[in-house]
């Protein structure tokens, strides 16, 4: 068959061609090389600083830099085509109920006496929430009792005197209408903003859910002008962050809390965006943030995650 008659032959073939005492050679493409990067936030570039130097109180109040951190490969990578994430090891050491999260507290107001009720940072199941709650609820004299449980809706009772609870304040018990979602009514299932309770039990209008988050992000900025991103993650009326690179799908029934998920783009817990470049792109300094499903830092607690990313380049 004639190469005229197949227009991609023709087109995209080397050519050699002569021009004077010069040989050029047209329409070579460079193939692409792929390398596969393993990274660590133990490996973080500020990591050895914070642990040496430190104290223990600074350590702990820094807990945040596992979720946010800058990492410098230790060669550059240039002429990068693009990044997928390929595997991801997150240990599950998060706590579901935290004062991080602002779903650890609610105010109650009995006989113009506002008292807050706060909850200490932990991973509770709805069992041992209720006998937190009410064991605060006992400690602070106030009569007013909370059922609650994952099969069924929750409930409040008071004693003898009308009691106001409101789940619309802050942790200094202030009105706060923002994020009333991530609260810690909405997770017992209580849909308004205060109730009035009585000796007449009051019921959540939905079933309570405190696992917390059921995926994460993981975002990477590479400090790069020709960042194309495609992987879009709305809130109300926002995005999340436009560095995210992948979500992680949570699977408390098979990996609890305490436990390591590992997650790949076989097993069905890792989506990632393949993020392709424009032009010159080169791969060293990346800061890499994991977030919950409302855009928080996820606080580890002290654990370090892992990932793996598919680096394409010429």
């Amino acid at each position: 068959m004639s190469n005229f008659n197949n227009p991609h032959e023709m087109f995209m073939k080397p050519k050699t061609e002569q021009f004077g005492t010069h040989m050029v050679m047209t329409n070579v493409q460079q193939t692409n090389k792929t390398k596969y990067i393993s990274i660590d936030s133990k490996y973080k570039d500020d990591y050895q600083d914070n642990n040496t130097t430190n104290s223990h109180a600074d350590l702990l109040s820094n807990q945040l830099s596992t979720s946010n951190f800058n990492i410098t490969l230790p060669e550059r990578i240039s002429n990068v085509k693009s990044i997928t994430m390929t595997h991801a090891e997150i240990p599950l050491s998060y706590y579901n109920i935290s004062s991080n999260l602002g779903n650890n507290y609610f105010k109650v107001i009995v006989s113009g006496t506002e008292t807050m009720i706060t909850v200490e940072d932990g991973f509770y199941t709805e069992t041992q929430l209720q006998n937190k709650i009410n064991s605060l609820l006992t400690g602070g004299s106030i009569n007013l009792t909370l059922s609650t449980s994952s099969l069924s809706k929750s409930s409040m009772v008071a004693g003898s005197e009308t009691i106001s609870v409101h789940f619309d304040v802050n942790s200094q018990g202030i009105h706060d209408k923002y994020r009333i979602k991530s609260k810690l009514g909405w997770l017992l299932g209580f849909r308004l903003l205060n109730y009035d309770v009585t000796t007449t039990p009051v019921s959540s209008e939905e079933f309570s859910n405190i696992k917390g988050s059921k995926y994460l992000y993981l975002a990477i900025d590479e400090f790069s002008k020709g960042n194309q991103n495609s992987f879009m993650s709305p809130l109300h009326s926002s995005l999340i962050n436009k560095n995210i690179l992948s979500r992680i799908s949570l699977d408390s029934n098979n990996y609890g809390h305490g436990s390591v998920l590992p997650a790949n783009l076989n097993n069905g817990y890792l989506v990632s965006d393949t993020r392709s470049y424009n032009g010159n792109v080169d791969l060293q300094k990346l800061n890499i943030q994991l977030l919950n499903e409302d855009g928080l830092p996820v606080i580890l607690n002290g654990l370090d995650f892992s990932f793996c990313l598919k680096v394409e380049y010429l």
